[in-house]
C-alpha cells in the first residue's frame, strides 16, 4: 500500500545531498566499488543531481554505461552538468521518466542498478521492481537502501516482499550501514 501522500524531494534538497560532509556516512566508493566493475551497464534510478552517479560512472570507465533516471528534469539537468565537469558524460545517460524511460529497451541490459533513498518515493513499487527485474542481466544485483527515520522498518520490509514478488532474492548481508539497506538478485 502506497502513502496517501506521495512525497518527492524537492529540487533544492539535491543541492543539499551533493555536500562533501555527505562522504562520513554515505561514501560512494566505499558503497559502489564491491558492486561495480569496469565495462558494466548500470542504472541509478532516482540519481538527483548525481551525487552516486559520477562515481559509478568512474567504476564502469568508458565501455560502461550509467544511465540515470528521473522524474524531474532539473535534477537531471544538473546532473548533466556535473558530469561535464567531472568529465564522465560520456559514460552517463540520462532518462526522463514519463518521457524517454523505456524499461523494455534495456530488457537483459544491467549488471547492477541503485535505488538509494527512493523506493519509499515511488508510487507503484511492484511496477518498479518489475521494471528493474525485466531490465538485469542473469546474475545482476540491486543495492536497496532506505534512510532509517523516514523509513519504517515495517515499510522496508514490504518493499523486499514486493521485490520478492517480482521474482528477487533478498541476500543477508547489509551493504549500508545506519540505514535500511539489502542487495537483491
Amino acid at each position: 500500500m502506497n502513502p496517501p501522500h506521495q512525497h518527492t524531494c524537492p529540487v533544492w534538497v539535491g543541492y543539499l545531498m551533493l555536500f562533501p560532509f555527505r562522504k562520513l556516512q554515505h561514501n560512494p566508493v566505499r558503497i559502489l566499488n564491491p558492486w561495480i566493475q569496469p565495462g558494466m551497464q548500470v542504472m541509478d534510478f532516482g540519481p538527483a543531481m548525481g551525487y552516486f552517479s559520477i562515481q559509478m560512472a568512474r567504476l564502469t570507465g568508458p565501455q560502461g554505461k550509467v544511465y540515470c533516471v528521473d522524474i524531474q528534469e532539473k535534477m537531471l539537468e544538473k546532473l548533466r552538468a556535473r558530469s561535464v565537469k567531472h568529465g564522465v558524460d560520456g559514460i552517463i545517460e540520462t532518462r526522463l521518466v514519463n518521457k524517454d524511460y523505456n524499461p523494455a529497451e534495456l530488457q537483459d541490459t544491467l549488471d547492477f542498478v541503485l535505488l538509494f533513498f527512493v523506493v519509499h518515493e515511488v508510487p507503484d513499487k511492484p511496477a518498479l521492481f518489475r521494471d528493474i527485474r525485466l531490465m538485469l542481466k542473469k546474475g545482476g544485483k540491486v543495492l536497496v537502501a532506505e534512510p532509517k527515520g523516514h523509513v519504517s522498518a515495517a515499510d522496508f520490509t514490504r518493499s523486499l516482499d514486493i521485490a520478492r514478488q517480482a521474482g528477487f532474492a533478498v541476500m543477508d548481508e547489509k551493504p549500508v550501514q545506519r540505514t535500511w539497506s539489502a542487495i537483491l538478485v
